[in-house]
């Protein structure tokens, strides 16, 4: 009856369902030059190489682009900042230039000029990406637009966003309609465009965004958009990660997008005049100039970036409804719950001793998270300036194998001595199995509030508990522990589309392993995280030992009784009387 409440209000929130509202493509033709911004290119590789953030190459490059935007009309600024850069504080640059419309709103294109340690020249990434930037400047210098536009070439972001970061602490954005981002837009043998429109926290870019790249890229350039499914859209709110220039925006609510060639990309040490394509290049500066174009047709601005997912090219989901779809699938498990609850109660079972050995069980789990957390505060293991990790750097492709595994060793040995000191504490208690039971269950309704707090999207994670875990009964593994350890089967998911979204591979377990030491993934989350992991124990071990009533898991109104079987108040005062005489002949033993 649960799960007909359930889906009862799934189907009612599908008559929710909106509309994107993409603006239309202008039908001005694109004037985007791509020989002139393939000149552009070839002269950023050979003279500014090795232009890491705070390098000479990297100001000297920063003056060079202030004079191409004052040759194309802008009005220039410049913005100095302080980033962290391989351990050091050193000073950078973002430069920028505005071209002033006629009508309010303001629209931004941005593309960072640093390299990774590694790169020599970054031709793909990132010199073909300022490159197409300065073409659009020359472009939209012919071409009329309504709108001021903004360029903006930051520095810093080869190490998580920093320039584009500093901008959106130290600017206004709510006048910004779009924001663009070039990166990587030239890559040999490309026949679309990827995007990238998520952010570090449960933001993506707004639907329509989204979709205007998809024409964009056809139209002119015979391109094919890839856009995300939505298990990947839900995916990524549920676990939000980004190191694009995108990401800042995002999160402070501006619709915001990194548009970079499709196909796999050179690593950094390869990244060079090799590796790009003048073809590519005009073709993918081609779709930015008509996602601007159509943007700056727009006569008031569009949805702000939020949860919001699209399901088809028509069809989209607010963030607010698709987190109360997600909550709404909880309302079975909540049944459950209750109904032990009211189990529990009939049978006059004690529930604290149950609520103790939960948190004995937890203690050794608080107890390594704690010792990560204080490796990192101490210096023992690697960190990223605010908490930032680019999934290409330097620091995310070399695990720091011999740390870990002395950390693994060490919170082994304290790991296994907490649990001994858990079990002889366990024992000294008397806990009735029905009482465990329903304890594991409120405790995943509570993980699934808390979690709502947190980031609603992230129920996604604990579904598969709350559908399978009332599944489980008392007795051999399938009945008991593979239900409730099936459970967590979403939570190893995240890792393996990350593995292969990212292009990182097996590195992704020492990529995740970054982020919850760094805390860009919440100190909450991971203490929800661990909470659900001790109590899928408590509960499959509980269940495994075959210690509860035959009745534990049943439900009056559909338990079908035999004549000869024990209610749950036979069943408690069988256990109660077995117990006492076990206490009895302690004491008499004893004595």
């Amino acid at each position: 009856m649960a799960w007909v409440v359930a889906a009862v209000l799934v189907a009612v929130s599908l008559f929710t369902l909106g509309s994107p509202h993409t603006p239309g493509l202008s039908q001005e033709p694109p004037s985007f030059d791509g020989e002139a911004a393939y000149a552009d290119l070839t002269a950023i590789v050979e003279q500014f190489p090795r232009r890491v953030a705070g390098t000479d190459p990297d100001n000297r490059m920063a003056i060079w682009v202030e004079e191409q935007f004052r040759a194309a009309g802008l009005e220039t600024h410049i913005d100095s900042f302080t980033a962290k850069v391989n351990g050091k504080d050193v000073a950078v640059q973002n430069v920028w230039g505005i071209a002033r419309g006629r009508t309010k709103g303001t629209l931004m294109l941005v593309a960072n000029r640093d390299v990774p340690p590694p790169a020599t020249q970054g031709a793909g990434d990132n010199a073909s990406g300022v490159a197409a930037l300065l073409g659009l400047a020359d472009a939209f210098t012919v071409t009329a637009h309504e709108h001021s536009i903004i360029y903006l070439c930051t520095s810093g972001d080869a190490f998580g966003a920093l320039g584009a970061k500093d901008f959106v602490a130290r600017h206004q954005t709510d006048g910004l309609y779009a924001v663009v981002a070039l990166r990587d837009v030239a890559k040999r043998d490309s026949d679309g465009v990827s995007l990238d429109g998520w952010s570090p926290v449960p933001r993506a870019a707004p639907p329509w965004l989204w979709l205007l790249s998809a024409p964009a890229a056809r139209r002119d350039a015979n391109l094919r958009a890839k856009l995300p499914t939505l298990s990947s859209q839900v995916l990524r709110l549920a676990v939000p990660t980004s190191a694009g220039s995108q990401g800042p925006f995002v999160a402070a609510g501006v619709p915001a997008i990194t548009i970079s060639s499709s196909g796999p990309a050179a690593a950094a040490q390869n990244d060079t005049l090799d590796t790009v394509s003048k073809a590519t290049l005009a073709k993918v500066g081609t779709t930015a100039q008509d996602m601007i174009m159509a943007v700056d047709g727009m006569d008031t601005p569009g949805a702000r970036s939020s949860g919001a997912v699209f399901l088809t090219r028509g069809a989209t989901l607010s963030g607010g409804v698709l987190a109360t779809v997600l909550a709404t699938l909880l309302i079975p498990l909540v049944a459950v719950t209750v109904d032990l609850f009211a189990h529990c109660r009939r049978g006059r079972i004690r529930l604290g001793p149950a609520f103790k050995r939960a948190g004995l069980h937890l203690a050794p789990w608080l107890v390594m998270v704690s010792l990560v957390y204080f490796a990192n505060l101490v210096g023992l293991l690697p960190s990223s300036p605010d908490a930032v990790v680019p999934p290409h750097s330097r620091l995310a492709l070399n695990p720091r194998y011999l740390r870990v595994i002395v950390l693994l060793a060490v919170m082994l040995v304290v790991y296994a001595y907490a649990v001994a000191l858990e079990r002889r504490i366990t024992r000294r208690l008397t806990i009735d199995p029905r009482a465990t039971i329903f304890v594991s269950h409120l405790l995943l309704v509570v993980i699934a509030l808390l979690l709502v707090v947190v980031n609603p999207y992230t129920l996604v994670l604990v579904l598969p508990g709350a559908v399978l875990w009332p599944l489980a009964r008392p007795g051999g593994w399938a009945r008991s522990i593979l239900p409730v350890y099936l459970g967590l089967i979403m939570v190893p998911v995240p890792l393996v589309y990350y593995a292969v979204k990212l292009g990182i591979g097996w590195h992704v377990w020492w990529y995740f392993f970054l982020l919850f030491e760094n805390r860009t993934v919440p100190a909450a989350a991971v203490l929800l995280a661990v909470l659900f992991f001790s109590t899928a124990g408590v509960l499959a071990h509980t269940l495994h030992e075959r210690g509860s009533s035959p009745g534990a898991l049943s439900w009056p109104a559909i338990d079908r009784r035999g004549p000869g079987r024990m209610s749950d108040e036979e069943w408690a005062a069988t256990v109660g009387v077995a117990r006492r005489r076990m206490r009895d002949n302690g004491n008499v033993r004893t004595r």
